[in-house]
């Protein structure tokens, strides 16, 4: 019997972790994220990797949230609102981030913003700009 019980508890726990696991992302906090320039994304090839050349390469933020661009790589980049094909919005432009340097970005209004690097311009990313989740 305490068998019994004890698989059927380990069984209710399993199911219940699975639950949380499976909870959406937008239970999450986005007021702040932080975006980093893969290393090594100097040269093409990251965009081929499951990670991308940003890490992450599809960010959430809150609207008046902080958007932390972050260059850990050796090589200089540029974050800037835009598509190489189409150049940049204006939205926000970096500049050059040399390595070990960061600039910070707060968003104003809801959307999608596709960025890229102007140097490496196989380097994209997205950040998803959503209204504040009521608690």
């Amino acid at each position: 019997m305490k068998t019994k019980a004890l698989s059927s508890f380990f069984v209710l726990f399993a199911i219940a972790a699975g639950i949380v696991a499976m909870t959406p992302a937008a239970f999450a906090d986005h007021s702040e994220v932080t975006i980093e320039a893969a290393m090594g994304s100097g040269a093409p090839g990251c965009e081929e990797t499951a990670e991308g050349c940003y890490i992450p390469s599809t960010a959430t933020v809150d609207v008046g949230g902080k958007v932390i661009m972050s260059n850990p790589d050796t090589a200089a980049h540029t974050f800037t609102a835009g598509s190489p094909n189409d150049g940049p919005t204006g939205e926000f432009d970096t500049g050059l981030i040399m390595a070990g340097g960061l600039y910070e970005y707060s968003p104003d209004t809801v959307g999608e913003i596709p960025y890229f690097c102007m140097v490496h311009p196989w380097m994209q990313g997205l950040i998803i700009v959503q209204e504040v989740e009521a608690e």
